[in-house]
């Protein structure tokens, strides 16, 4: 009879401890934690942004003291589009805009997506990757000329410069000296007002000219954006002059050597 008695209060203890095992009590999950507890926050995510773009003070003085309203142009301007250079980091360089619809006329600005001042003192247009697109040598009052080999001059002008670049041509005839340095004459053309060609007029050659320059044998003439242009009898490729402060002229691009124009 004990020993009936022992078994039955020992399955009476045992079956809490089984049921215990099964079910944990309320407000307990495994593992140890409270049920409903708030779980720890994830750590967070290391930021994806870029790091803000810093900028050498004196490139940012750069770019704000040549950043404005421009007139791009083709040598003869006969195409011409409006372009402003902002002074906002864009891309590789700084923001710049077009018209509306772009500049067309103009297929290379199609690359362009930014710009940027050169340490020289030049301006460059940019494409996406960083690439140069055009870059323009800075000239007289406010004008920039570009050589793209291939497809000709462009100049960006300022509204106020394209005012006071109109060059009418009674202005440049008569006799001009040739030089490769101020003060230093080789050679005397004499700009005529006798046509030799539709809107180009002839050129004579004074006596003593140096060798090398009397080999281009200028034979005319003629006004184009704001340029004299002046063309070989010989072959030669036809020489542009833009003028200069001074109220004289130079050879343009600023490539190889110099060669200046004023007056005797």
């Amino acid at each position: 009879m004990v020993a009936l008695r022992w078994v039955m209060v020992s399955a009476l203890v045992a079956v809490p401890a089984t049921a215990w095992a099964q079910s944990p009590p309320p407000g307990l999950i495994p593992g140890g934690g409270a049920k409903g507890a708030p779980k720890a926050a994830p750590a967070a995510k290391p930021s994806t942004s870029p790091a803000p773009k810093v900028i050498d003070p004196a490139l940012r003085a750069d770019v704000e003291r040549r950043a404005g309203t421009f007139t791009l142009t083709s040598a003869d301007g006969e195409r011409a589009c409006p372009l402003v250079l902002k002074t906002t980091a864009a891309g590789p360089g700084f923001a710049l805009a077009f018209a509306a619809d772009g500049c067309p006329v103009i297929p290379f600005t199609a690359q362009v997506v930014a710009w940027l001042p050169d340490p020289s003192g030049s301006i460059r247009l940019l494409s996406a990757p960083g690439r140069t697109v055009v870059e323009f040598t800075e000239g007289a009052a406010g004008t920039y000329e570009a050589l793209r080999e291939g497809d000709g001059v462009y100049f960006i002008a300022t509204p106020t410069a394209l005012q006071e670049d109109v060059v009418h041509p009674e202005e440049m005839l008569g006799e001009w000296d040739l030089s490769r340095a101020a003060g230093t004459p080789l050679c005397r053309w004499i700009f005529t007002d006798a046509p030799v060609a539709t809107a180009a007029f002839a050129v004579r050659v004074g006596p003593g000219c140096e060798p090398g320059l009397a080999a281009f044998n200028p034979v005319a003439w003629r006004l184009e954006g704001g340029n004299v242009l002046v063309t070989s009898g010989s072959g030669a490729s036809t020489l542009r002059f833009a003028r200069q402060e001074d109220g004289g002229w130079a050879k343009v691009p600023e490539r190889g050597r110099p060669l200046l124009m004023s007056r005797p």
